[in-house]
């Protein structure tokens, strides 16, 4: 499954992305607010290049991806892309790639629509993902959502299914996720993977 997300995802990107204005590549990027369109694809196209060469030193904290942005910094955004595609059509071939691969892009593939004002990220894309890992995050939690029932543990959260998704990544802040429709506030501790904003993010 993983394999194929994220190759779509990185068609997606570069279609959404290729031939952006600069103008386009230097907006501030609202989920990653330290990061432009164009430092997100820097990350990207090197993430993807240190898989590849075996380059994971200091993987996956913030000093890894802070690199993939410093030593492409000044490369074109184009360029890029198509250095992605080269390392992408490498993990292509691997039997299996880290399921935080395809995971990472289709995030990034929501920030970079949400900052370009393009349509939100189709549901058949994200959803499957969210009802692989939300039972794996929380087993104790049953999720009822608008897309289906998630889950089968004691204790239940309602929550629309994009907000949930998007929480688990760092996406939304706790006020958000405290203003679900019925939230354990032990759950709220739990959800994110990364630190829960300290602002609120609508997108």
């Amino acid at each position: 499954m993983f394999e194929e997300l994220y190759r779509e995802a990185r068609q997606r990107i570069v279609g959404l992305t290729m031939g952006l204005s600069a103008d386009e590549l230097a907006r501030v990027v609202p989920a990653c607010p330290e990061w432009t369109v164009h430092k997100v694809l820097a990350h990207l196209s090197g993430e993807a290049s240190d898989i590849v060469t075996g380059r994971m030193d200091g993987a996956p904290g913030h000093e890894w991806t802070a690199r993939h942005v410093a030593e492409r910094e000044h490369v074109p955004a184009d360029d890029l892309l198509v250095q992605w595609n080269e390392s992408g059509t490498r993990i292509d071939a691997l039997d299996r790639i880290p399921h935080q691969l395809a995971l990472d892009a289709i995030t990034h593939e929501a920030d970079l629509r949400a900052a370009l004002g393009r349509e939100r990220l189709p549901d058949s894309v994200w959803y499957p993902t969210l009802v692989w890992f939300a039972p794996r995050r929380l087993p104790e939690v049953t999720f009822k959502t608008d897309l289906g029932v998630i889950g089968d543990g004691p204790v239940t959260v309602e929550v629309d299914a994009y907000e949930l998704w998007r929480a688990f990544f760092g996406r939304r802040s706790r006020r958000q996720m405290q203003s679900w429709p019925s939230t354990d506030p032990s759950v709220v501790e739990k959800i994110p993977f990364f630190p829960a904003r300290d602002t609120d993010l609508v997108e």
